[in-house]
Order: structure tokens, then C-alpha cells, then sequence
């Protein structure tokens, strides 16, 4: 069996193509929209201040007061010749103008003084109605993640319950005789299922609900049943493991004999048998087993359809520019165009540039490293990359981590 040799960017487009997302909206408590995506425009069901506010902490009093100049204030009274007026607040309207605080000093017999030079003049620092908002002004566009100071802004504008898409359910279904629950001590023959675990977290990441299903061993029967069942509920299926040219790697075949095949095969690893369907106009994943490989399927193949589900671009990750600190083989056995992507962890020079160190699979300690590379470069073949040259490296960390 050959593997097909599309590239990553011809795989998705190929399976956007033919599918088409069905978006279905649901209100959800304002409390409760965090990272969820705007349905429609948003927008403002009050005016605020619905009458005015004192834009500052101070005093209020009357221009007409200041009509011919500053007047003796060493007699005023409080709540007969000023009232206080706190920031955002309303105050009474025989006042129309505010005096900064600043400018303000209170006498011990209930008198004031202001500070020489002060200038008054009608509606200053005063805020007027509908200056904060007003009803019907935009707050959020159609299509965008809801951040925390997007919260606060609908609160103002009184939106407890916002529309927003509803999230894409996606099913996990490890598959293979021999994984084992996390939790189980393995014994000989034994792995452990790590890839559940790492793809919930990336799902609700991603903006998806998750809904993993126990460990299936590798019969077709078995195989087709839970399939079918997930399909029912899930908008997107992903079967983990079974992908490649093994004796039990039957989840290709199955994706074939129940629907339209996409792909098997792509022109990156890790994650090369990536297999593609689509099946009752719901993308089905066939992931590789091994664990980085399912790590890269889901980041670049499962990203990319939950955010072609959204409506949403797929996010770009911060890139800087380091220097090799070794030889990385760019797939001199690999077809032309094939993406390698290859572990890197990142280390500062004196000069204050950056130094990448490539994580091999040939010997030990890379793969002792699985779980700690900060970032990756994508390597395309034939070819390679010597030490001492440049590469673009795709930081799977916050920048802040490498200053």
C-alpha cells in the first residue's frame, strides 16, 4: 500500500471542498461566554449614563456662580452652595459643573477654598448622557472570541445572555490491543493511553467539547460499531491509532467502506498515515498511535477543521529566528515537498540572539525529551539544514519564557 502525497495545506482544502459545517447558534449566560464566538453583532441595550456623571472625584457646583469671577467660597455649605460628586456618579441638578478634587480644600468650619487660578465653566467634567454607550452601539462583531474585557463591555451594555455559535463536539476514540488506561500499571505488551489525556485539552483549547470514549481493541467489528455510534453525537470523529500498514490497522479500510475518503497519507511527519474522511458530512480523523504524531495531527489537521467549523482563522504562533547548533536531515529520503517537523529547544546567546538545539529521534535522549521542546521548525526535504544556518522557530511557549 502506498501512502497518498498530499500536502497538509491540499489535505484540509480537499476536505473543505466537500464538507460543509452546519453552524447552529445557542444563548449562553453572559458568566459563561468566555472564549465562545459571537453569533452576531453584539450590541448595546442601554445608554449610559442615562443622564450625565461627574467625570472625576470632586465637587459640583454652579457656573452661573463663576459668571464674574471666582466667589468667596469660605461661607459655602455643603448641599446648599456644592455637593460632592464621585467618578462615574450622578449628582443633583441645581449643579451643572464639577470641580476636580485637586483643586479643592475643605476648611474645619465646613467651609472650602479653592486652588487660586481654578477655572469653571458650564458642563466641565461632566459627563453627558449616552457618553459611555449608547443603545445600539456595536460592541462585537459577528465572529469573534469573547475575551474577559469583552465581558465587561456587554455587562454595560446589558447583555446577560449572549448568542454565540455552538461549540463543535469532537469524539476521541483510542484504538489498539495494546494500550491501557492511564492509572494502569503496564505490564509486558503494555502502553499506556497517553493521547486521550492530550487531545481533551487541546479540544476545549481550541474552543470544541470533548467526548472520549474508552480504549477499542483492533477489530474491525468492534471498530465499526463504535464509529458509528460517535457519529450520531459528534460533529467530528477522531480515531487514534491504526493508521498505518500494520496487520491490525484496520481504520483506513473502515473510513473507506463507510464514506468518502479524503486521504491516507500526507507529505509531514511525524504523522505521515494521517488518514482523512468524511463520512455523513462529518470529517472523521484516522491520527497516528505514536504519541507526537497524534500531538501534530491535532495541532495542525484537528485545529484547522474546528476552526473551519467556527468560521474563525486558524491562530499564528509567535516565530523567532535562531541558529542551528546542529545538522537537521530534512527527509533526504522523503519526496519533494515533504515537511518534517523537528522538536527544538531554544537557548539564548551572549549576543542576545537565539541558539536552536535540535531534538533527535536517534538516540536516547531524544526521545527521553518528548515532552520538552518549547518550540519546532518545519524542515522541507530533500535536503538539510547544517549547523550554523537560520530557521524560523514556531515557539510552543510564551516568548516572555526565553528574555
Amino acid at each position: 500500500m502506498e501512502f497518498d502525497n498530499y500536502s497538509r495545506t491540499e489535505a484540509l482544502e480537499k476536505l473543505f471542498s466537500l464538507w460543509k459545517p452546519k453552524k447552529q447558534t445557542e444563548g449562553v449566560p453572559l458568566e459563561d461566554a468566555l472564549g465562545r464566538i459571537s453569533a452576531e453583532d453584539l450590541r448595546s441595550r442601554f445608554t449610559l449614563p442615562v443622564f450625565r456623571s461627574s467625570a472625576g472625584d470632586g465637587i459640583a457646583v454652579r457656573s452661573a456662580d463663576f459668571a464674574q469671577g471666582a466667589p468667596d467660597t469660605a461661607g459655602w455649605r455643603l448641599g446648599k452652595d456644592y455637593v460632592r460628586a464621585d467618578t462615574g456618579d450622578d449628582f443633583d441638578d441645581r449643579f451643572d459643573t464639577v470641580i476636580m478634587i485637586e483643586a479643592v480644600s475643605f476648611t474645619g468650619d465646613g467651609g472650602l477654598r479653592l486652588a487660586s487660578g481654578t477655572e469653571v465653566k458650564p458642563g466641565m467634567n461632566v459627563n453627558g448622557r449616552g457618553s459611555a454607550i449608547e443603545e445600539g452601539e456595536l460592541i462585537l462583531e459577528k465572529g469573534l472570541p469573547i475575551r474577559a474585557c469583552d465581558l465587561g463591555a456587554l455587562a454595560r451594555g446589558g447583555l446577560w445572555e449572549v448568542p454565540v455559535l455552538r461549540v463543535p463536539r469532537v469524539a476521541f476514540i483510542p484504538t489498539g490491543n495494546e494500550l491501557i488506561p492511564l492509572g494502569q500499571v503496564p505490564g509486558r505488551g503494555d502502553n499506556i493511553d497517553t493521547n486521550s489525556i492530550m487531545a481533551k485539552q487541546m479540544f476545549r483549547e481550541m474552543g470544541a467539547e470533548p467526548m472520549l470514549y474508552p480504549i477499542r481493541k483492533d477489530e474491525p467489528a468492534q471498530l465499526e460499531s463504535v464509529l458509528s455510534e460517535a457519529l450520531k453525537t459528534a460533529d467530528l470523529v477522531i480515531l487514534n491509532g491504526g493508521s498505518s500498514k500494520g496487520a491490525e490497522d484496520y481504520n483506513a479500510a473502515l473510513l473507506a467502506k463507510m464514506g468518502t475518503l479524503i486521504c491516507h497519507g500526507v507529505l509531514a511527519a511525524p504523522g505521515r498515515p494521517l488518514c482523512l474522511a468524511l463520512i455523513d458530512n462529518k470529517p472523521v480523523v484516522n491520527l497516528p498511535g505514536p504519541m507526537l504524531a497524534a500531538y501534530y495531527g491535532l495541532d495542525w489537521c484537528v485545529r484547522g477543521i474546528i476552526c473551519h467549523a467556527l468560521g474563525i482563522p486558524v491562530p499564528i504562533r509567535t516565530k523567532v529566528k535562531a541558529v542551528l547548533s546542529a545538522d537537521v536531515a530534512g527527509g533526504r529520503f522523503f519526496p519533494e515537498g515533504f515537511e518534517f517537523f523537528c522538536r527544538i529547544i531554544l537557548t539564548r546567546t551572549e549576543s542576545g540572539g537565539y541558539e536552536a538545539w535540535p531534538v533527535s529521534f536517534d538516540h536516547v535522549e531524544g526521545k527521553r525529551t518528548m515532552g520538552f521542546h518549547p518550540g519546532h521548525c518545519t524542515v522541507k526535504g530533500p535536503g538539510v539544514f547544517t549547523r550554523g544556518s537560520e530557521v524560523d522557530v514556531e515557539l510552543l511557549y510564551g516568548q516572555e519564557y526565553f528574555l
